[in-house]
């Protein structure tokens, strides 16, 4: 029968072990042959919605009416209007002679003031900057994925240092996987892959049908000048719904490139808080291995067993949290079940480990026994 011990948890150690974790500083980064952004579609999924909105813009473009005048002589002045009469009158200097029977007045030189349709506004070169930046975004995603393999290689680097009173305690781990051949998750990323460079491929069907369009053409001819962010928040950019979706793309677009900016080598301080709480953890049950070290065998051990219930707290309320937060409930007398079965069968293997020990120990006696009889 196994050592009975107290099963209270030790307090001291409690708290260094609560000041282990509260204190832990760390980092971890995630190395994948498959950037993050090509695993994660979301922008594939925003470009494919707001598409047909810029389409709706660029096949009926708003056009703005400008205006432009010139004094002209009269002899090349084609055509007046209520302007040109206007002046007229303002700019008496302008007559050259009067009719005195019938009181025509002959000018030297008019007003004329030509009027035209215009593609060149603030919204449209908006639009034509917008697409030359999404034409750029596609154009990296598809050489990205060009020579792509798919492939489940896989580094995680973790890395942290924390205080529990008495002392500073650090550790860096580097874990890495490879498989040892191609699984068929790795057939189905490869799909995935081939099905993402087949959507590339039918946006820049559309980016290609835009830049033919009149309205870009129009633009381009004109050298009209890109926009630079922040967008100005006129009423069609604010009000119009196509314009409304374009603003969304460009917002996101912009949003990339910014991130791209401020990407920082070397370990992620951030990532994800579930899986780092997680390696801290294992930071803190290293540290009890760490801690439990000993020349005396039984000081030792007696330490790995009021760590163990400490291990067997924190783990139950690890477990519980990471089923809380990602939606599954359990209940007390389901969670009490679970680790009540587990120790059963540990328990049972333990026992048939003891028996089998001592019918090998008998055995081996009544051999010994026998022979030695026979020398008797």
């Amino acid at each position: 029968m196994g050592k009975a011990i107290s099963l209270s948890v030790d307090e001291q150690l409690k708290v260094k072990s609560n000041n282990f974790i509260k204190n832990i500083k760390s980092g971890m980064h995630l190395k994948s042959d498959l950037q993050s952004d090509i695993n994660s579609l979301e922008w594939l999924d925003i470009i494919e919605e707001v598409c047909p909105y810029l389409d709706n813009i660029v096949r009926t473009p708003k056009v703005a009416l400008v205006s432009e005048s010139e004094v002209t002589k009269i002899e090349k002045a084609r055509k007046t209007s209520v302007d040109t009469v206007k002046d007229l009158s303002k700019h008496t200097d302008y007559i050259d002679k009067v009719d005195p029977v019938t009181g025509d007045v002959l000018p030297s030189k008019l007003l004329v003031v030509f009027r035209e349709e215009t593609f060149n506004t603030y919204e449209n070169r908006f639009i034509y900057t917008l697409i030359l930046n999404l034409l750029r975004f596609l154009t990296e995603k598809e050489e990205l994925l060009k020579d792509l393999k798919p492939k489940s290689d896989k580094t995680l680097e973790y890395s942290a240092s924390t205080s529990n009173g008495k002392e500073r305690v650090k550790v860096d781990v580097k874990i890495s996987s490879k498989p040892t051949r191609l699984s068929d998750e790795d057939n189905d990323l490869e799909k995935e892959i081939n099905s993402v460079k087949k959507r590339i491929e039918k946006m820049k069907k559309f980016i290609n049908s835009w830049l033919a369009s009149e309205l870009i053409t129009s633009l381009q001819k004109q050298h009209a000048t890109l926009v630079m962010p922040p967008i100005k928040k006129t009423n069609l950019i604010l009000k119009n719904p196509n314009f409304q979706m374009a603003t969304k793309l460009w917002d996101f677009l912009y949003n990339v490139d910014d991130g791209k900016n401020k990407n920082i080598n070397g370990m992620d301080s951030k990532g994800d808080d579930l899986l780092r709480d997680i390696l801290g953890d294992a930071f803190l049950m290293d540290y009890y291995v760490l801690d439990s070290i000993s020349i005396n065998k039984k000081d030792q051990k007696d330490k790995l067993c009021k760590y163990a219930l400490l291990m067997i707290m924190n783990q139950v309320q690890r477990c519980v949290d990471i089923l809380l937060k990602n939606g599954i409930k359990i209940s007390d007398q389901e969670l009490l079940k679970l680790l009540s079965t587990e120790m059963e069968k540990k328990k049972n293997i333990s026992q048939i480990g003891s028996a089998d020990i001592k019918k090998k120990f008998q055995k081996e006696m009544d051999d010994y026994l026998a022979k030695a009889r026979e020398y008797l």
